[in-house]
């Protein structure tokens, strides 16, 4: 088996689903820890490893969140109802009081998809300021989740680069960044600042690539795609959730920010690829068949050497493995579920 087993009436992975464990994970057993965005893709994974390691988790997620992926009995110690912006207030900490980290995943405007600006800005930009201040009233470190979006397009970026987001979805998550370290500077909040690249793996929303595809192949219907030569820093979910572990527990994260990557970019076509031919299908890939997108990026990738180096962390699962774990998982568990019963052909 390539993935851990799962219990279909709950969709909880009853075992980790990450690569490894660091050694100092176990300094979150026993401890409060908060995460937003808890019923989101990278959320799903993040809190069944937080309660595997020992620790007490308050899952925050905004009404209307999906529910398939069993949050609420995923061993959590309490679920908050509630858009992020209303932890600015304190009208949760009691609920929250003795939360020593804060996990701050919830965003707007994740998956390519129309969405207004307003609320992608708003949503972002002061839901980041609302994890900020409640933190600072429980006296906890942030893990702050911005996005390779918050670069232009390129090859090999490092954390030392200036922003240059070519989407608003970007711009408001390099806002992020950049109130919450002017937000630490001036009140001494413990933050560290992952940039993941290009999430996949069980879980993934439907409309994205690798579970588009996926669906499709498994179904025998042919794929409508773009050229697919735009190029991606592929990260299995399991890889990116060791990180946010190690960024909760290393001292010499705080005040850090890190390219959470491979650094070896791959095409969409070749992805696209390796998923046909990890299921065996009959299907044909239309390449060419879409046009871009107007911001497609044609390249983006990051260095992931800092977080090595000051994390102990790298990805260590390939692209051809995760997209098997990925498969297995797609064929056992989500061809039953109506979410990826309609998926789009993707792009």
């Amino acid at each position: 088996m390539f993935y851990a087993e799962w219990r279909r009436d709950t969709l909880v992975p009853s075992a980790p689903l990450g690569c490894y464990w660091r050694d100092d994970v176990d300094t979150l057993g026993g401890r409060r820890v908060l995460v937003t965005g808890a019923a989101g893709f990278l959320g799903s994974h993040l809190v069944p490893r937080l309660v595997g390691a020992g620790a007490k988790v308050c899952a925050l997620y905004r009404p209307g969140a999906p529910r398939w992926r069993g949050i609420e009995r995923a061993g959590v110690s309490c679920a908050v109802h509630a858009d992020v912006r209303a932890l600015a207030e304190p009208i949760h900490d009691a609920t929250l009081a003795g939360v020593s980290v804060v996990f701050h995943l919830a965003a707007v405007g994740v998956v390519a998809e129309p969405v207004d600006v307003r609320e992608v800005v708003h949503g972002n930009i002061d839901g980041t300021l609302a994890v900020l201040l409640a933190a600072q009233r429980l006296g906890a470190r942030v893990i702050y989740c911005g996005s390779c979006f918050e670069y232009g397009s390129g090859a090999g970026w490092n954390e030392d680069a200036l922003p240059a987001p070519t989407t608003e979805y970007g711009a408001a998550k390099s806002a992020g960044w950049m109130l919450a370290n002017a937000f630490a500077r001036r009140t001494g909040l413990e933050v560290v600042s992952l940039r993941p690249f290009t999430i996949y793996g069980p879980m993934e929303p439907a409309r994205r690539l690798v579970p588009s595809v996926v669906m499709h192949a498994l179904a025998g219907r042919n794929i409508n795609l773009t050229p697919g030569d735009q190029a991606r820093d592929f990260v299995y979910v399991g890889d990116v959730v060791d990180a946010f572990l190690a960024a909760a527990t290393s001292r010499e994260a705080v005040g850090g920010t890190f390219n959470i990557c491979t650094g070896a970019p791959v095409t969409v076509r070749e992805v696209v690829q390796a998923v046909l031919r990890c299921v065996g299908s009959t299907s044909t890939a239309r390449f060419g068949a879409l046009a871009y997108r107007p911001t497609e990026l044609p390249m983006l990738s990051g260095d992931p050497s800092r977080a090595e180096r000051v994390l102990g962390w790298r990805a260590r699962v390939s692209l051809t493995e995760g997209i098997a774990r990925t498969t297995a998982w797609f064929r056992d568990v989500g061809a039953l579920l109506p979410e990826y019963s309609t998926t789009d052909a993707p792009r």
